[in-house]
């Protein structure tokens, strides 16, 4: 082997130990943290948060289409209460949007 596979091996190494490290750190100090109100207030309303904030930006970059898209989910799943038939109704009417509209 010569030295870029072993440096190579050696970064792999050491992000997986970091990635392995902070998630047991997490599993173990996750009792202690759940004690607080505050925190656990805070830790209910993160999921939705983070996925909002992955989400929203995609919608704005496209557009009219993304936007529209959005309001069709949100009313097909509300009617339907089935994520599927929601999901695959908006990405039919965003690639209709790109290939028709523009």
């Amino acid at each position: 082997m010569d030295s870029f596979t072993l440096s190579a091996l050696a970064i792999i190494f050491l992000v997986a130990l970091g990635t392995y490290s902070l998630r047991v750190s997490g599993i173990l100090l996750s009792s202690k943290l759940s004690k607080n109100k505050n925190i656990e207030l805070f830790l209910d309303y993160l999921p939705s948060t983070l996925l909002l904030a992955l989400v929203f930006p995609s919608i704005l970059k496209e557009g009219v289409a993304g936007i529209i898209a959005s309001l069709l989910i949100v009313l097909i799943m509300y009617k339907t209460n089935n994520v599927l038939i929601s999901m695959c109704a908006s990405i039919l009417f965003v690639a209709l949007f790109r290939n028709y509209m523009t």
